[in-house]
């Protein structure tokens, strides 16, 4: 019996599908969260903390060190979150989140998690976007980031050394919906098989691809099943000599505004930003994140001091951690609604671990977003000012 230290990826998938077979729904659900909070809340600490430190002025020998440590946690962090991701999606526990977001940040932010994996694996990583991706589009942006930054792992675990490129393109159908084409190239690495396939099942896909071409099989089970969610077409071509070519077509609502217009009145501003958790360590990341990127922070650490902090003052944007004891993001989110200077004040949540039913309290509390921990720089930063310009 193959021991849980040693498991391949097909091994994870298969034990992850077994378990969410196993398990009631409510019970798997349940569970699925408290492990997924449990095992992304240390790691969201180590991967921050990391990122700090190498901002800092460290001897190069120190440096290999952080940068070991960040790509070791990163891994293990990629692993667990897509095992946790396919088991919740293989026990019908996820639904889509539609919320309008500029699409190019959506993009980049899944181009960012892959170009961490290509400069660890020795990979190139060129991308080619489109004019036109900078409009405010309606569909579930976790969903599409997670869709890009699959495709483009996927084909670069298979591409040592080798060079990967990625291209999106935006097409309208009419006035309010459009098509979003991405694709990931992969050189050809030398072996004989050509093809062309649309993948019913994940055995199929394990066949075709990770016994002759090297493919992460769980981030292509996960990246199947993602797309079927979004209710988008995968394809799969195999070239000669070991080419490989990854198209997803997604079905995306189209809104009248472009991202300039959101995003202008954020860019003139120093907002203040309120920021509410009981993790310390989350705190002294998050609040760095920001003050690194110009805004005026605040931090407390709890519910309840959020609110009463909003009661002495103004603040242009708070950030909550949703699973916080006594007065959880949830609950915060509606005492503050409830204030009435604090009616269009900007309110993201900041969880490890998150279902459906969660998002869908939080929204109808009056949360405007969620984002997922470990957090990325860049991407709470662009969501922030996403927000403040809407506000504004």
């Amino acid at each position: 019996m193959t021991s849980s230290a040693s498991a391949s990826p097909i091994e994870l998938v298969a034990a992850s599908n077994a378990f969410a077979q196993f398990l009631p729904k409510r019970f798997g659900v349940n569970f699925l969260t408290s492990l997924n909070h449990a095992i992304r809340t240390p790691m969201s600490g180590i991967l921050g903390l990391s990122e700090l430190l190498l901002e800092s002025s460290l001897d190069p020998e120190h440096r290999e060190y952080v940068v070991s440590i960040r790509s070791c946690a990163s891994a293990l962090n990629d692993l667990l979150a897509s095992t946790l991701d396919y088991a919740a999606l293989a026990s019908g526990g996820v639904r889509l989140e539609e919320q309008d977001f500029p699409l190019v940040t959506a993009i980049e932010a899944g181009l960012r998690e892959a170009r961490g994996r290509a400069l660890e694996s020795g990979s190139a990583l060129e991308s080619e976007l489109e004019p036109g991706l900078d409009r405010i589009v309606r569909a579930d942006a976790l969903r599409v980031r997670d869709v890009v930054s699959l495709m483009n792992r996927a084909a670069i675990h298979s591409a040592t050394n080798g060079r990967v490129r990625f291209r999106s393109q935006l097409s309208a159908w009419g006035p309010r919906l459009g098509e979003l084409s991405l694709e990931v190239r992969r050189e050809a690495l030398g072996n004989a098989y050509s093809g062309t396939t649309q993948p019913s099942s994940y055995e199929e896909l394990e066949g075709l691809l990770v016994q002759a071409f090297r493919i992460e099989t769980l981030e292509m089970a996960l990246l199947q099943r993602l797309v079927g969610l979004l209710r988008g077409n995968l394809k799969v071509s195999l070239e000669n000599h070991g080419g490989l070519n990854l198209r997803v077509i997604l079905p995306i609502g189209l809104r009248d505004v472009g991202l300039r217009e959101e995003a202008t009145a954020a860019e003139v501003l120093r907002p203040a930003v309120l920021i509410a958790d009981d993790n310390r360590i989350s705190l002294r990341v998050l609040s760095s994140i920001l003050l690194r990127a110009g805004f005026e922070v605040l931090t407390v650490d709890s519910g309840e001091a959020a609110v009463r902090a909003l009661g002495t003052r103004c603040f242009d944007a708070v950030l909550l951690d949703i699973l916080m004891p006594g007065l959880d993001g949830g609950a915060a989110t509606a005492c503050i609604r409830a204030m009435p200077a604090c009616q269009k004040i900007p309110i993201l949540g900041i969880t490890a671990g998150v279902t459906d039913e969660l998002r869908e309290s939080c929204r109808r509390k009056g949360m405007d977003a969620i984002l997922e921990k470990p957090v990325n720089a860049t991407e709470l930063v662009e969501s922030l000012r996403f927000h403040l310009g809407r506000a504004g």
